[in-house]
């Protein structure tokens, strides 16, 4: 009996543990922290027009309500902490963030920013959205 125990444990374990792995819809918006980072890099590291200043204030047209009320109200403090990081790796993080035209442009066009020619805009997206890990904030 114990025996037969421990086999049905361990394929439980491993299919919780795989299935945890899986990633996520093609089309499922970024999560709320990681989208609130990217907007605001992308007026901080000026990879369009737009001013912090105009961004904190417009953020609601760029997010076409895949968010909740909720979630939206607390992205603009997020925003607001992209606009002033400052790390050793900042030229890295921006080269990144301006790299991912697509979704620079989904924050720009709502605004009226400067956009990437030639680039359709994307949603920002969980599996399409790359974020360096700041390191070393000075």
């Amino acid at each position: 009996m114990i025996k037969a125990f421990f086999p049905a444990v361990s394929v439980a374990v491993a299919a919780v543990v795989l299935s945890s792995c899986a990633l996520a819809a093609p089309d499922e918006p970024a999560h709320y922290i990681r989208a609130s980072r990217f907007i605001g890099l992308v007026a901080r590291c000026e990879c369009s027009d737009l001013t912090g200043k105009q961004v904190l204030s417009e953020y609601p047209k760029i997010l076409a309500n895949r968010y909740s009320p909720d979630q939206v109200e607390k992205m603009r403090g997020y925003i607001d902490s992209a606009l002033s990081e400052h790390y050793a790796n900042q030229m890295e993080i921006c080269l990144e963030v301006c790299a991912q035209k697509c979704m620079v442009n989904t924050v720009a066009e709502p605004l009226g920013g400067k956009v990437n020619s030639g680039v359709a805009a994307c949603p920002i997206t969980e599996r399409g959205l790359l974020l360096t890990i700041g390191r070393n904030r000075v």
